[in-house]
């Protein structure tokens, strides 16, 4: 602690670029303080990262909460919150020129996500946060070691005693810290259940789904809020260890209709489904929600590319000849995109597709009789979705869950349907063919599209060349905190504005670093291999070895997406070069 005080007076009043010195370690009296990357100016995105390093000896958190990966992972979520809540009760924020001297943590969201910035070893507990030093001074060029030495005697030391100290908590905090712990629990029984019986997700009972808005995760407040309670037919208890139980409604494998009138919680139902592939935080209210790992939200997406995707079993016979077996576009349509991202998503190893009518190419979902007696079916190349369901169910093993609330015509394709009315849920399938008849199977079966694409070796180029300027940068990665679901990387713009499984902007710097990753890997290989096997082989080493294995310029800033967002990523690419096999 003393050296690093001596260290930051013998470069006090210098020019800011002086903080490089400090990188390096520092004992302090309950911790160990590492300066890891140093900014390169007052107030710059990125800030320098530093760690701190909490023996758990020390530390006293229970040893229970740290003997699974899943419990590891509340501990690690429940940290790094407390840090950044430390950050808000014991710093002065911005002391500095140009916005410096202060303390962050990455954007973090409703979800516990497996992070960079908290880690474990044997014997330590070390977390990762972002720290701008002070600046002063015309400009900010000037080193502010005075206020250096505050925000890192004081307040630095004020938050981690504060943090990692289980024996300074108050009795509310170790409740709060519990419940983390107990939500990794439960989920990871509620999962081996589903897994067990077949089920495609489960929303317990009491979950508060709606949320503040479209663009806030947080539950909603403003007024009561109806909790879910499961439909009888369809209500499960789920044993839990020492005796407890949990019961909800659980949704079987095949094809499920959610429907009912405007407004009455059926696209709230359906966004807690797509969102209970990750585990929430206590008090979201979906915390015991939980859909099958492999869940994709498919929707139209006007205007995205397509590299050489076979379309073909809903999309054929093209003006022009155009061939759909091998479609290419750089301005998908509506129906093109979706059919698209069906095709993509299954490729990347998905069986439960998520569809909610308002977001759907309505010629993609349907066809219905009156343009079938003014347009002749010759002239129509699109093979709705509705004539294909129960064919892609069977041969595919494709199970699916949609939304509708104006197209009847799924509901004579459903093995399920629900009834959301004023938020509450109701199993009306019985309902449903007593009036509407038998579930209608498909005289046509779906065309097979097994075909795998390859990735082309030279793909995944992360150079950046600044034409105005005639600069070139090796390697541009950057996240746009303008735009939660947007990268660039390289010369490419990737947008996942449709991908809405993308919970943090963290996760897209870490699809950035997968991509140079994938890159290195492609340039070593020895033969061309599908988009699914690179993405099953990066899983499986980031599995292995954390995310450590990207090795991002900025430790501490990575979340970890599902493999699923990182294949549309790879999809989206315009540079993309891939081939079938």
């Amino acid at each position: 602690m003393y050296t690093l005080q001596a260290l930051l007076a013998s470069i006090a009043d210098q020019s800011f670029q002086a903080i490089q010195k400090l990188r390096g370690s520092y004992h302090f009296p309950r911790f160990e303080l590492s300066f890891i990357k140093m900014q390169g100016s007052a107030g710059a995105n990125p800030a320098s990262i530093a760690a701190v390093k909490i023996p758990l000896q020390d530390s006293k958190i229970p040893e229970n909460f740290l003997h699974t990966a899943e419990r590891k992972l509340a501990v690690a979520d429940f940290l790094i919150r407390r840090f950044r809540d430390g950050i808000a009760r014991f710093a002065q924020q911005n002391r500095g020129k140009d916005g410096s001297g202060s303390f962050n943590t990455i954007a973090l969201s409703q979800t516990m996500l497996i992070r960079d910035s908290v880690l474990f070893d044997d014997d330590a507990v070390y977390l990762r946060f972002m720290i701008s030093l002070p600046a002063k001074g015309q400009g900010g060029g000037i080193f502010d070691a005075e206020q250096a030495w505050i925000m890192l005697s004081r307040e630095l030391v004020a938050i981690v005693d504060d943090c990692f100290f289980y024996q300074h908590y108050d009795e509310q905090t170790r409740a709060l810290f519990q419940q983390f712990v107990d939500v990794q629990k439960t989920r990871a029984e509620i999962i081996r259940f589903m897994q067990r019986h077949d089920l495609l997700a489960f929303i317990a009972n009491d979950a508060k789904l709606p949320r503040q808005s479209g663009v806030d995760d947080r539950p909603a407040m403003d007024e009561p809020v109806k909790a879910f309670q499961s439909p009888s037919s369809l209500q499960i208890t789920i044993p839990l260890p020492g005796g407890c139980s949990i019961t909800g409604m659980g949704i079987r494998q095949g094809i499920t209709c959610i429907t009912g009138g405007g407004y009455h919680g059926k696209s709230t139902l359906m966004q807690a489904i797509l969102a209970g592939v990750y585990a929430h935080i206590p008090g979201d209210g979906r915390e015991y929600v939980v859909t099958r790992e492999d869940a994709v939200f498919i929707r139209a997406e006007e205007g995205r590319s397509i590299r050489h995707v076979d379309i073909s079993p809903f999309i054929s016979n093209l003006p022009n000849g155009l061939k759909t077996d091998c479609f290419s576009s750089d301005n998908a349509s509506g129906s093109t995109s979706q059919a698209a991202n069906i095709v993509e998503a299954i490729e990347s190893g998905s069986r439960l597709l998520l569809f909610d009518e308002d977001t759907c190419a309505t010629n993609f979902l349907v066809r219905d009789e009156l343009i079938k007696k003014i347009v002749d079916a010759a002239q129509e190349p699109i093979k709705p979705l509705y004539s294909t369901v129960r064919s892609l169910r069977k041969k595919q093993q494709v199970s699916m869950i949609f939304v509708v609330g104006g197209l009847g015509y799924f509901l004579q394709k459903a093995d399920t349907c629900l009834l959301m009315d004023n938020y509450r849920c109701a199993d009306i399938t019985a309902k449903v063919r007593d009036r509407l008849g038998a579930i209608a199977e498909e005289d046509t079966p779906i065309a097979d599209f097994s075909v795998s694409r390859c990735l082309d070796a030279d793909n995944f180029d992360p150079a950046y060349t600044n034409q105005r300027l005639n600069k070139t940068l090796a390697k541009r990665i950057k996240d746009l905190r303008s735009a939660l679901r947007q990268l660039e990387y390289g010369m490419d713009l990737i947008n996942l504005d449709a991908v809405v499984q993308i919970a943090e902007a963290p996760q897209m710097l870490t699809i950035g670093y997968c991509l140079l990753a994938l890159r290195t890997q492609l340039k070593q290989s020895s033969k061309p291999e599908a988009i699914r096997f690179w993405i099953d082989w990066l899983e499986g080493e980031i599995s292995k070895h954390g995310l450590a294995v990207l090795a991002p310029d900025y430790p501490g800033t990575l979340s970890m997406p599902r493999k699923y967002e990182l294949a549309a990523a790879i999809n989206r690419i315009r540079s993309l070069r891939v081939f079938q096999q």
